[in-house]
């Protein structure tokens, strides 16, 4: 004798379970999209960030001892360069740019132009 189930039992349909499933696996991979944003976000910041600490700490080096090389954390790179300017005045001055290139070129590379005046 087979047994009919009353219209009222409890449980989930096959269709309800895999509609949760999927609304779960949905859930899931836009959870993922934003926490891979938000850690690339992060790193930019903190890349920005070091670059302009740095920025200033080498130049400051570059003015008082110019010979010697600066230390820079694993993958930064500086460029330094020397222009001989003739301002309005006519007579000739020495601008100095340092330029910080981060690693794997995340952000854009942070520039600093200084007259070269005498530390």
């Amino acid at each position: 004798m087979r047994t009919r189930r009353k219209h009222g039992a409890r449980g989930f349909t096959l269709l309800e379970v895999l509609a949760a499933l999927g609304l779960c696996a949905l859930l899931a991979a836009g959870v993922a999209g934003a926490t891979a944003f938000a850690v690339r976000a992060q790193r930019l910041a903190e890349n920005s960030s070091v670059a302009s600490l740095l920025l200033n700490q080498i130049y400051a080096a570059q003015r008082l001892q110019p010979d010697e090389e600066c230390l820079l954390p694993n993958g930064w790179r500086m460029e330094a360069a020397k222009d001989i300017v003739q301002p309005l005045e006519g007579l000739y001055q020495e601008w100095i740019t340092v330029r910080l290139v981060p690693p794997e070129r995340e952000i854009a590379p942070v520039t600093i132009r200084a007259l070269g005046v005498g530390p």
